[in-house]
């Protein structure tokens, strides 16, 4: 258990601080919450996201404040709480950096103030689908802004109380690589899902897992992601005209399959960059789809067959056939034993779709 903070107060009860309240709760911290909204509040105190609040927030004398509101007042509170707990470490999970930064340096004390953006979230959001061990095995990305290596330790102390993986960067770097890794990615998607508008539905029923996993972020709170966009404006429109020179690129090209071909190479090279299995480099898994009747318990049969032969299931996707009560669950194995699995699965009456 890492050493707890003794007085630990959030600002901010939806998904992300509750998590938090209730993290560190569980690894025997002192946790406060509070919250604008009374019910928001009440749920995390019932949920075990921080203890009873005294009559009054501002008679509280905590070592961390952290802030979890939204994006577009995140700033505004941070330079409050600095003013409010004069003693204070102040840090914030806002996924944007520098803009807040500079509040906190505008307010003289910007040497308590410790930027820090937990990599974690879920596509549901509020009190109620806050989860304890949200940040488990994540990044945790703290930016030091200047502030003193006391205040520093301290919210590293939180992260590594969270069990995260603590990466340290300047503020502008980490907007600038978190409009390309997270930000960008999300409008892309959104971009892709609403160009199906014209097609009718039976049209979209022709939809594979190619679309599905391009579209999965699609569905998520527009509200939150427009006060992030105008926070990281810069590093995102920059991102997003990348993107469209290379679509440009592609739609005057006079030969389209060359110049895809070349887009698609290129990006083949740098998805082999993103991280794989417990942050190490990715390695080349092959599929052995399995045709599944869409009934109780037979998704916990198959991955049973799979451990009874000994083949470990690296990863896991399904895709649900639109008019049949059946699912193809592919199962992703190392490539020296998915001709093993496919004949033991077979053995055991599972229709193999694809070895």
């Amino acid at each position: 258990m890492t050493a707890p903070s003794s007085r630990t107060h959030v600002i901010g009860a939806g998904l992300i601080g509750a998590s938090i309240g209730i993290g560190l709760s569980t690894e025997g911290w002192d946790v406060t919450i509070e919250d604008a909204d009374a019910e928001a509040e009440a749920l995390a105190h019932a949920i075990g996201g921080g203890g009873a609040l005294s009559p009054s927030a501002d008679a509280l004398d905590p070592e961390l404040v952290i802030v979890a509101v939204p994006p577009s007042a995140t700033a505004a509170v941070v330079a409050q709480a600095l003013d409010r707990w004069p003693s204070a470490v102040v840090t914030d999970v806002a996924s944007v950096k520098a803009p807040i930064a500079a509040a906190a340096d505008a307010t003289g004390h910007g040497d308590r103030y410790v930027g820090s953006h937990p990599m974690a979230g879920r596509e549901m959001s509020g009190g109620l689908a806050a989860q304890g061990d949200l940040f488990k095995a994540r990044p945790w990305v703290i930016c030091a802004n200047g502030a003193g290596r006391d205040a520093v330790e301290r919210v590293r102390a939180l992260a590594h109380a969270l069990q995260c993986d603590v990466v340290e960067m300047e503020a502008p770097a980490h907007d600038a690589a978190v409009a390309r890794v997270s930000h960008a990615p999300q409008v892309a998607a959104s971009a892709v899902a609403a160009a199906l508008g014209p097609l009718h539905a039976d049209d979209v029923a022709l939809a594979g897992q190619g679309l599905r996993d391009v579209t999965r972020i699609a569905g998520s709170d527009p509200r939150m992601w427009a006060d992030i966009a105008r926070l990281n404006r810069p590093a995102l429109i920059a991102t997003i005209d990348h993107i469209i020179a290379d679509l440009e690129d592609i739609r005057d090209a006079d030969d389209v399959g060359e110049a895809v071909t070349d887009l698609i190479e290129r990006g083949r090279v740098e998805v082999g960059r993103i991280p794989g299995k417990h942050g190490g480099a990715q390695r080349e898994w092959t599929p052995v789809t399995v045709i599944v009747p869409d009934t109780p318990g037979q998704l916990l049969r198959l991955l049973t067959d799979a451990a009874t032969v000994g083949v470990n299931v690296e990863d896991i996707t399904i895709e649900h056939s639109p008019r049949q009560l059946v699912g193809l669950t592919t199962l992703h194995v190392l490539p020296a034993r998915a001709q093993e699995l496919a004949r033991a699965l077979a053995d055991n009456d599972w229709e193999i779709a694809a070895p």
